[in-house]
C-alpha cells in the first residue's frame, strides 16, 4: 500500500510540471552566401586590401610634396640637362652647349685651336717619356729624358704664346667691346695642350680650315 501511494504522488507531481515546460521550437537552419568574402567585416564594411595593394598606397602616400616635391623636381630637371649638356659637348653642337660654352668668343678660340698644330700633344708624349727614362738605371737615357722635357716646356710656352696672340687678335677684330679677352686667351691655351680627341666640347671644324 505504501509503495502505491509513493507511485500515485510521484504521477500527481509529475503532471504539473509537464504543464509547464513549453516545447522547444526548431531554429532554422541560416544559409551562407558562397560569394560572400571571408574578409569582409563588420566593423570596417569592406575587404581587406592586399599586401601589395598596401604598399603601392603607402607609397603614394609617401610622395613628396610641397618643397620636398619641388627640391625633387628641380634635380630631376637639373639632371637631364647636364644629360643634354654632356650630349652637346660630345657632338660639338654649339646651338645646345651650357651657356657659357656657347659665348661667341669661346666659339672663335675653340675653332682657332682646331684647325692648327699645336704642340700640347707632342708635349704629353716628352711627358710619358721622362718618367718611363727616370725609372732606368742608366744616365745617358735620364739625360736624354730630361732634355726631352726641356725642349717639350720650352716649345709649349712659345706655342701658348703665340696662340694668345693670334686668339686675342681675332676676337679683338670681330668683338671689340668684349670683356673676357684675357680669360678666352687662357681658354685657348689649355685646350690646346690636349689632343684633338680628347678636346671638349668636340672641334666642329677640321685642322687646316681657314673659316676662323
Amino acid at each position: 500500500m505504501a509503495l502505491l501511494k509513493r507511485r500515485g504522488s510521484a504521477e500527481v507531481d509529475a503532471e504539473p510540471l509537464a504543464e509547464q515546460v513549453e516545447p522547444v521550437e526548431p531554429v532554422e537552419p541560416v544559409e551562407l552566401d558562397p560569394s560572400a568574402d571571408p574578409r569582409h567585416t563588420a566593423a570596417k564594411g569592406r575587404p581587406t586590401p592586399k599586401r601589395s595593394d598596401a604598399r603601392a598606397a603607402r607609397g603614394k602616400s609617401a610622395a613628396p610634396t610641397g618643397k620636398g616635391a619641388s627640391r625633387q623636381d628641380a634635380k630631376s630637371t637639373r639632371r637631364r640637362q647636364s644629360q643634354e649638356y654632356r650630349a652637346a659637348m660630345m657632338s660639338g653642337d654649339v646651338s645646345r652647349l651650357p651657356p657659357r660654352e656657347r659665348a661667341p668668343e669661346r666659339v672663335l678660340a675653340r675653332d682657332l685651336v682646331d684647325t692648327r698644330i699645336t704642340v700640347g700633344p707632342f708635349f704629353l708624349v716628352a711627358a710619358v717619356v721622362y718618367f718611363v727614362g727616370g725609372l732606368i738605371p742608366n744616365g745617358a737615357v735620364r739625360l736624354a729624358a730630361t732634355l726631352l722635357m726641356l725642349i717639350g716646356i720650352i716649345a709649349v710656352v712659345i706655342d701658348s704664346i703665340v696662340l694668345s696672340w693670334q686668339v686675342s687678335r681675332k676676337v679683338a677684330e670681330r668683338y671689340p667691346d668684349s670683356r673676357v679677352r684675357v680669360r678666352v686667351r687662357a681658354y685657348a691655351a689649355q685646350r690646346a695642350l690636349l689632343p684633338r680627341r680628347w678636346r671638349l666640347p668636340r672641334p666642329r671644324v677640321s685642322r687646316g680650315d681657314s673659316r676662323p
